[in-house]
């Protein structure tokens, strides 16, 4: 009796599984690197009393705006309509409340719900009907902006928000504004959000791969327009801190931030083709652009100086996002043997991307 043996079955060929890295360490290093050079070679004290009363606040808002703008983009849109949006809620809150302790609640609810709006149309233009997002909310920034205008009508006779607002934003714990204190928690709940909850992952993974979500039985379009809305709803928190701690919104409130907080997302490496949204990384970015630009004022450098280096910033970080995703997708694909053998696989990416995200 003649006994064959078994061949052995073939190895398969796994792809060992990166370590853990912390999130953003890039940016990390940059603000690290970037407070040392204004504390020790250009002697600016950034952790004085009256400098933490300027940044900290300032911070605080530029993290909710850049964060309510890291949802837009990490659905590979981008929302140029945030400065006639921020203005509209700081004329809503002025307009309604009148100066009224009273009439604050309706007045930020208004506020709110009209981010809400916004975010909601914005999202159907876009992945409803599929038109470009620069131009949608380029379109619907103007009409904001002109309804805005219309809503005021002539210079109120009330020009102070309520006291119990402007109380509240310019409050401090420990040097600490609020409105930092509120920005990193918001920061928090949306880190948790996205990574371990059931909704906040499938918003994540929608915003991520739309073909591949809708092939996977999620509503991409439903979870997409959640990020729209989400989004824009942190930018009108980030409005009403905003009006509180100005006192005295006008029309040039959203001013600062149409550029800036796209530059903050970028520096927290999200790319402009649509991503996972990071929210700590994005703080960070958020963070270094603010110290950069009161380090620049309290050099005497102009505003439009600064407005310069964030547009180099802006380039660079696109050319470094975009190279390291390249020779990240380089390293995987010869970990697999992709390349080296002729083997394409064109998916790889967009697979590795939603392996990504699972892991948190």
């Amino acid at each position: 009796m003649t006994v064959t043996a078994e061949s052995p079955a073939p190895a398969t060929r796994s792809v060992p599984r990166r370590p853990r890295q912390l999130p953003g360490r890039g940016i990390l290093l940059a603000n690290v690197a970037l407070i040392l050079i204004g504390l020790l070679l250009l002697d600016v004290d950034m952790f004085s009393r009256a400098s933490l009363s300027t940044l900290t606040p300032t911070i605080g808002v530029m993290i909710l705006m850049a964060l309510g703008q890291a949802f837009i983009i990490g659905t590979g849109g981008i929302d140029l309509s945030i400065p006639s949006t921020v203005t509209l809620v700081g004329i809503i809150v002025l307009k309604e409340a009148a100066g009224d302790n009273g009439q604050l609640l309706p007045a930020l609810l208004l506020g709110l719900a009209a981010c809400l709006g916004i975010g909601l149309v914005n999202g159907l233009l876009v992945e409803v009907t599929r038109l470009d997002a620069l131009v949608v909310t380029l379109a619907t920034g103007q009409l904001i902006a002109g309804a805005t205008r219309i809503y005021r009508g002539p210079v109120l006779a009330e020009s102070n928000v309520p006291s119990n607002l402007s109380g509240f934003a310019r409050g401090s714990v420990a040097q600490i504004s609020v409105i930092l204190i509120i920005a990193l928690v918001v920061v928090a709940i949306i880190a948790v959000w996205l990574r371990y909850h059931t909704t906040g992952r499938r918003v994540a993974a929608s915003s991520v791969a739309r073909v591949a979500a809708e092939n996977s039985g999620l509503a991409a379009t439903r979870q997409r327009l959640a990020a729209w809305m989400t989004g824009t709803l942190i930018v009108g928190i980030g409005a009403v801190l905003l009006a509180g701690l100005l006192a005295t919104p006008d029309l040039s409130l959203g001013i600062p931030y149409l550029l800036t907080p796209i530059v903050a997302v970028v520096l927290g490496g999200a790319s402009l083709a649509g991503g996972r949204v990071r929210p700590g990384a994005t703080a960070l970015g958020a963070l270094f652009l603010v110290v950069l630009d009161f380090i620049f004022r309290v050099k005497g450098y102009s505003s439009g100086v600064a407005l310069a280096f964030q547009g180099v910033v802006l380039g660079v970080g696109l050319t470094l996002v975009a190279t390291s995703k390249k020779l990240r997708w380089s390293s995987i694909s010869a970990l697999r043997g992709g390349t080296s053998r002729g083997r394409s696989d064109p998916d790889q990416p967009l697979n590795q991307e939603n392996r990504e995200q699972n892991d948190g």
